[in-house]
């Protein structure tokens, strides 16, 4: 099987509607970045897929945030002053059952208005922080409290350092599942049920041929 190369020049697309021709930015698991608001006590969300785990001690990650106006997609995120200007920031790790929650929250721009509150349009509920001045995300069953590290001028994106502070979950974390393609967590909560949260992290693929379709 000969192998298909797009070749990237770092040219813009020649409108707004057009994607880049080079696959990019190929979606991991979405996360909800939720930052406050110093001025206006009005806290924002932003969703993410340009996002991952960078370093385990000091346990860091990085969010990946638009800075450019190339097209629908990739415009300027109205998140990235006030994480600036908040300096910390919750890391939330949404569900299936969020989806419309996390669609509203991407539809929605504070940087084209400035007055819109996201928690109140997507209804969701702004949890206070422990460490941090941000609110976490309720409706999510993970939330990591983050302080900012540092800034990175990365091109289209800028890079934000995050150091994990503490981490906020639904209930006791009782096993950890990770390292097998489809990882977990398992909690006890206060009301003695059990919650498990899932999520897939090798792609699958499957082949095409003479109208039948097999796994690879």
């Amino acid at each position: 099987m000969a192998k298909v190369y797009t070749p990237h020049d770092r040219s813009l697309p020649k409108t707004l509607e057009e994607p880049f021709r080079t696959p990019g930015m190929l979606p991991v698991s979405v996360i909800m970045v939720s930052v406050a608001e110093p001025d206006s006590g009005v806290p924002n969300i932003l969703p993410a897929v340009g996002w991952g785990w960078l370093s385990r001690l000091p346990l860091t990650l990085g969010v990946a945030v638009c800075t450019k106006d190339m097209n629908v997609d990739y415009y300027p995120r109205g998140t990235h002053p006030l994480l600036l200007k908040a300096g910390d920031f919750a890391l939330n790790i949404p569900t299936e059952d969020l989806r419309d929650k996390i669609t509203k929250c991407g539809e929605l721009s504070r940087h084209k208005d400035p007055t819109i509150d996201k928690f109140k349009e997507a209804g969701l509920t702004p949890g206070p922080g422990r460490n941090i001045t941000s609110p976490h995300i309720v409706e999510c069953p993970i939330n990591y409290e983050c302080k900012l590290l540092g800034v990175h001028d990365l091109g289209s994106h800028d890079l934000f350092l995050g150091e994990v502070l503490g981490c906020f979950t639904d209930g006791e974390v009782t096993t950890t599942e990770l390292g097998q393609g489809e990882d977990g967590i398992v909690m006890t909560l206060d009301d003695g049920r059990i919650e498990t949260v899932r999520w897939q992290t090798i792609a699958t693929r499957t082949f095409q041929t003479s109208g039948t379709e097999a796994d690879a």
